[in-house]
C-alpha cells in the first residue's frame, strides 16, 4: 500500500510539473515589429516558484512580468499559478501597474494572514507601448534589471526597487523609461546570481553583467542561451540551489 501511495505521488508530482510548465509561455511574442524577445527558466526542483509572462493588451500595448515567489516546491508552486491567474483574468488592471502591485501585495498579504505564514514574492511589471516605446514599470523586491546599448555594450543597472510583496502594505513606486532603438533590457531572478560553485563562490551579478556587455552585438535568444550556459557551467555540475530564470526584451 505504501508503495502504492509513492507511485501516486510521484505521478502527480510528475503532473503538477508539467501543469506549472504549461503556465508559461512556450515562445515570446514574436508579432510586434519593435520588438524582440526571449526568455529562459529552469526550476531547482520539479515544481518551483519563478515566472514570468507577456500578455497582449491590445495593438500597441503589451504587459510583462517576471516573479520569483519566495521558496521552492508545491507551496511556491501553488502561489506561482495563482499569480500567473491574476494577471490573465484581470487584463484591465494591467494598464494600471502601481494599482495592480499593490493589488497583489494586498492578495499576498491576506492569503499569508489566513494560512499563517508570511508569503514574500519579487516581481518586475512592466508596461510597454510598443509603437513609442515608453515603458512604466514598478519593481517590488526584485534584481535590478540591466539596460544595455547594443551598439557599444554600455551596461548599467535600471532604476530603483520597492520592498518584497506579501510582507507589508507599502506604495509602490513607478518608473518610466523610454526605450530608443538598440536598447536591450535585461531581467533576470536570483537563483541566476546566486548560484555557487564548489568553492561557493556566488556567480553574482559581475559575472552576470559580463555576459550582457560581452554578448550585446548577439540576438536575445543567444545572449539568454549564453547566461544559462555560463551558469550552468559555473555550478560545476553541482546541485542547483534557487530557481533560474532570464527575460531579454529587446528595441528594434
Amino acid at each position: 500500500m505504501t508503495e502504492l501511495y509513492l507511485q501516486e505521488d510521484e505521478h502527480d508530482l510528475a503532473l503538477a510539473a508539467e501543469l506549472q510548465a504549461a503556465l508559461l509561455p512556450r515562445t515570446c511574442p514574436t508579432d510586434c515589429p519593435h520588438q524582440a524577445a526571449a526568455a529562459r527558466n529552469r526550476m531547482c526542483r520539479r515544481l518551483g516558484g519563478d515566472f514570468y509572462d507577456f500578455i497582449r493588451l491590445n495593438d500597441d500595448q503589451i504587459a510583462m512580468v517576471v516573479g520569483d515567489v519566495v521558496g521552492h516546491g508545491v507551496r511556491a508552486a501553488l502561489l506561482m499559478a495563482q499569480l500567473t491567474a491574476f494577471f490573465r483574468l484581470r487584463v484591465r488592471e494591467l494598464t494600471r501597474p502601481v494599482e495592480l502591485v499593490a493589488a497583489i501585495n494586498r492578495m499576498l498579504i491576506d492569503l499569508g494572514d489566513k494560512v499563517g505564514v508570511v508569503l514574500p514574492c519579487s516581481l518586475f511589471y512592466a508596461l510597454i507601448d510598443a509603437p513609442s516605446g515608453i515603458c512604466f514599470y514598478v519593481n517590488a523586491g526584485h534584481p535590478k534589471p540591466y539596460l544595455c546599448e547594443t551598439g557599444d555594450g554600455r551596461t548599467h543597472p535600471m532604476g530603483s526597487h520597492d520592498f518584497l510583496l506579501g510582507v507589508e502594505e507599502f506604495a509602490p513606486d513607478e518608473m518610466c523609461h523610454t526605450f530608443v532603438p538598440g536598447e536591450r533590457m535585461v531581467i533576470y531572478t536570483d537563483g541566476v546570481m546566486d548560484t555557487v560553485n564548489a568553492s561557493d563562490e556566488r556567480f553574482g551579478t559581475r559575472r552576470l553583467r559580463d555576459l550582457v556587455v560581452a554578448h550585446a552585438h548577439d540576438s536575445c535568444d543567444e545572449l539568454a542561451d549564453a547566461v544559462f550556459d555560463a551558469v550552468a557551467g559555473f555550478r560545476e555540475g553541482g546541485p542547483m540551489t534557487d530557481d533560474e530564470t532570464i527575460v531579454v526584451l529587446d528595441r528594434v
